[in-house]
């Protein structure tokens, strides 16, 4: 097994531990993400701009199609 990742053996599932293990074992895999995550660049901003743009036109012609359905429906039971 490689020395870069962790040794999985010191994860033993059958053990219970207790709450300050829990705390510590938090911080340390916090520590950890923290330690390898990176400042997205530009690009990646864009694209997730991109994505929340296409996703609300596609809520926003969504709730127009069924509000104008509804609409429609409504004046048809009102007219008969």
């Amino acid at each position: 097994m490689s020395q870069q990742y962790p040794q999985y053996e010191k994860f033993d599932k059958g053990k219970k531990l207790t709450l300050y293990e829990r705390i510590m074992l938090f911080f340390q895999n916090s520590k950890r993400i923290i330690k390898i995550a990176n400042k997205p660049t530009r690009k990646d901003y864009f694209l997730v701009f991109k994505i929340c743009a296409i996703g609300l036109v596609i809520l926003g012609v969504l709730s127009y199609v069924i509000q104008l359905i509804l609409s429609i429906v409504n004046n048809l039971l009102q007219i008969g």
